[in-house]
């Protein structure tokens, strides 16, 4: 919680602040953290990643587990 408080503080303070150099240090700063951080992974990312012997084999459990329709279930 206490970061929270923190980052709402630092918001604040940005809100009320009209110098420009203080903007874009805060700017820069900003920038400079989010080009660091790690990006999220596509779907792309995760082609290739199982060998065809594997994915064979979960999408034989898939069929076998999950694609069956039981009618009185749903009674």
């Amino acid at each position: 919680m206490y970061s929270e408080a923190r980052k709402l503080h630092i918001i604040e303070a940005v809100l009320k602040t009209d110098n420009e150099a203080t903007l874009e240090a805060i700017e820069m700063i900003v920038d400079k953290e989010t080009a660091t951080m790690k990006p999220k992974s596509k779907f792309s990312d995760l082609v290739g990643v199982l060998t065809i012997e594997e994915a064979d084999a979960m999408r034989q459990t898939i069929e076998e587990n999950f694609e069956k329709i039981y009618p009185d279930d749903w009674k």
